[in-house]
């Protein structure tokens, strides 16, 4: 399979996200790319710069899995935050 068969899942405003979106897809063992610029008939809006997202058509559908559910869960943001206590102020 070539990457001319892979199929978009998602479409960010900016690089900065789609980049965040493709390393956590990577993290997941999703293989994905991120490709810039326009699709299909989509006319570029003065200071658009939209990025897609892209993955293999067989895992087209976990991927948006991935997307849907947060990253880190409310749980484990509370942990992460009460593991260490602020520091005393003097």
């Amino acid at each position: 399979m070539t990457h001319d068969d892979w199929v978009s899942i998602a479409e960010y405003a900016d690089p900065t996200s789609a980049q965040v979106v493709s390393q956590r897809l990577s993290v997941e063992g999703i293989p994905n790319r991120v490709v810039f610029g326009f699709i299909g008939s989509t006319y570029p809006s003065p200071g658009s710069n939209p990025c897609y997202i892209w993955v293999p058509p067989e895992l087209a559908d976990k991927a948006r899995q991935i997307l849907c559910e947060p990253a880190v869960s409310e749980a484990e943001l509370a942990a992460l935050a009460l593991k260490f206590p602020p520091p005393d102020d003097a």
